[in-house]
């Protein structure tokens, strides 16, 4: 089993402030402890994480931080495979993103439902409900 990790997760984790921080927190820890599986997320769900740390607590030192930990950067451990959009998975995420028109899908969760159909990824750790449907989305409040 594989699980990819989204944005709302790894920033949630990161900021103690976050009314759905101690819920990530054991989502992820549940996860890496390899109860559901080979972690995964992508470079734009890193981008998307690393831009939303920088802008809710206006710290550069907190947005380095959840990328060192993201791409398993010392002190971190590397427990997430990151994945890349190619320029052939980048035009899939275009049909991907145009195929779900009725979903509220962003365009960096169109990659991630690319990347979960190549990779064969089993399940999507997301608060998202938008993923529902596109994807077999794990809730991290499901225990």
């Amino acid at each position: 089993m594989s699980v990819f990790v989204d944005t709302g997760v790894f920033y949630a984790h990161h900021d103690r402030d976050a009314p759905r921080h101690e819920t990530a927190t054991n989502a992820l820890e549940r996860t890496a402890l390899g109860r559901s599986g080979r972690l995964y997320t992508s470079d734009y769900v890193n981008d998307e994480t690393v831009t939303l740390t920088r802008t809710r607590t206006r710290r550069f030192d907190d947005a380095k931080a959840v990328g060192d930990r993201i791409l398993g950067v010392d002190p971190y451990p590397a427990t997430v495979g990151l994945l890349h959009v190619s320029e052939e998975l980048f035009e899939q995420s275009v049909e991907t993103f145009e195929r779900y028109d009725d979903h509220a899908l962003s365009f960096t969760d169109a990659p991630t439902v690319a990347l979960t159909e190549r990779h064969g990824i089993d399940r999507v750790l997301s608060f998202d409900e938008d993923f529902d449907g596109p994807v077999d989305r794990l809730d991290p409040g499901d225990r």
